[in-house]
């Protein structure tokens, strides 16, 4: 744990590749190294790190979506309805690097990363014999690096401000080289003392980054002894910061506090699944007048109840997807996956009281593997996997073509879905040396 040392002086602002206005504005949410160079401001780093994450996940009150929509929107989950072109253009999947709706997202994500190290690196240089704290920290690192991964082009350069406040740009990084990132961090957290619950966090997080690697026999092993529970951000209304934006984005105003932005798709863009007409018990969703744009309905997904509503970042019921998929790599041509769903589905205690009707085995590998992105898209609908799960489809050992899973055809307000595949890395991001643009086309 050593070279998390040096993190424990570094929260001293936006540890960022870019050397841009956003480095400039002063951030109230900020913690100067001062401040946390005893136990006390240890403490805060933790509670301040904790809060950057559930803001880069989720969002906020509507004035800033986090990584689940803007990977949501841009895949099947959720569409456009409203009137912002930043918006339309990721949902559309024709984005402009210059997205500023998706640059602060973006940073937001960084800020995320440097909050949690940082707070790690303090927590140990203060408060030694606190392990749960810092393996929550190094946990929640390696989720930041596996969103960097799942939702980014394969470019993205992670940077580190210095204490003498120089920057030392990062270079572009591969998704693989992202995800190294991502199982260092994990590894990290699981190799000291910690709570059962952290354990889970980071042993689903190794998982879901082998799976991304397609090392599915190392996945496998990564979540074997996971637990029944799960890991969730926490959400208020003591600031419209802390407020759940999946919620506050797709509900609409009034008593329901929402803003209308986005609602749940269904069948978009020829390809994208039936979220709504399935009428699974999974994804219920109720229309609920118009969205902000005062013509496209606006269907809301019923789960998130309020913006207080926590927000699933890791559960048993991934831990159990992940093996499910490693079953169907290690015995091709047999119903090994469909028994490892339909164990899911018959599994009411352990998966949210779903009890579900068994699926039949429907013959095929690939029949076998679309049918297990379903169950993907429908247990983990809203909390940020789906962009992820459509690029690792295009990719090895799948190799499906991306006109089949993304939405393509007549965009809804009058132009066509583009060929983006995942989000790109921000025209920011120029301001570091080493970075000269990346390909968002290809997963």
């Amino acid at each position: 744990m050593r070279p998390y040392a040096r993190f424990g002086l570094v929260l001293v602002g936006l540890t960022l590749t870019a050397c841009s206005g956003l480095l400039d504005v002063k951030d109230p949410d900020i913690i100067n190294p001062g401040d946390v160079q005893n136990p006390d401001g240890a403490v805060a780093a933790y509670n301040g790190a904790i809060g950057d994450f559930a803001f880069a996940n989720d969002g906020d009150n509507g004035g800033t979506e986090g990584q689940i929509l803007v990977s949501g929107v841009m895949s099947d989950e959720y569409i456009d309805v409203e009137t912002f072109p930043t918006r339309i253009e990721y949902d559309s999947r024709a984005i402009n690097e210059r997205n500023g709706t998706l640059t602060a997202v973006y940073f937001n994500l960084h800020k995320a990363r440097v909050a949690l190290e940082g707070a790690a690196g303090a927590l140990q240089q203060y408060l030694d014999t606190n392990t749960t704290r810092i393996s929550e920290m190094l946990a929640l690192a390696g989720y930041t690096y596996v969103y960097f991964a799942e939702n980014y082009c394969a470019a993205v350069p992670f940077s580190e401000r210095q204490p003498d406040g120089s920057i030392a740009y990062g270079q572009p990084e591969t998704t693989g080289e992202m995800l190294d990132r991502a199982i260092s961090r994990f590894d990290s957290a699981l190799g000291m003392p910690t709570s059962a619950a952290i354990a889970r966090l980071a042993s689903i997080g190794k998982g879901r980054a082998l799976l991304d690697k397609g090392d599915f026999a190392g996945a496998n092993a990564a979540v074997a002894t996971v637990t029944a529970g799960q890991y969730q951000t926490a959400h208020s209304i003591s600031t419209g910061r802390q407020q759940n934006g999946v919620y506050v984005f797709n509900n609409p105003g009034g008593a329901r506090s929402g803003t209308a932005r986005f609602g749940v798709s269904d069948g978009e863009g020829t390809n994208g699944l039936d979220f709504r007409s399935a009428a699974d018990p999974r994804v219920p969703t109720q229309q609920m007048g118009l969205g902000f744009d005062n013509t496209s309905p606006l269907w809301v997904y019923l789960r998130y109840t309020g913006p207080t509503s926590p927000v699933t970042v890791a559960s048993y019921v991934e831990a159990r997807l992940i093996r499910a998929e490693a079953a169907l790599q290690a015995a091709p041509g047999t119903s090994a996956v469909i028994d490892t769903l339909n164990a899911i589905r018959a599994d009411s205690v352990n998966n949210g009281g779903f009890r579900l009707a068994a699926l039949a085995d429907p013959g095929s590998d690939t029949a076998r593997t679309s049918l297990l992105f379903r169950e993907r898209a429908f247990w983990l609908f809203a909390t940020g996997h789906r962009l992820g799960d459509l690029r690792r489809l295009a990719r090895a050992p799948y190799n499906r073509n991306v006109n089949v899973l993304y939405p393509i055809g007549n965009y809804p307000k009058g132009t066509v879905y583009g060929g983006n595949t995942e989000l790109p890395v921000p025209f920011d991001e120029r301001n570091n040396p080493n970075f000269t643009g990346c390909d968002y086309n290809t997963p």
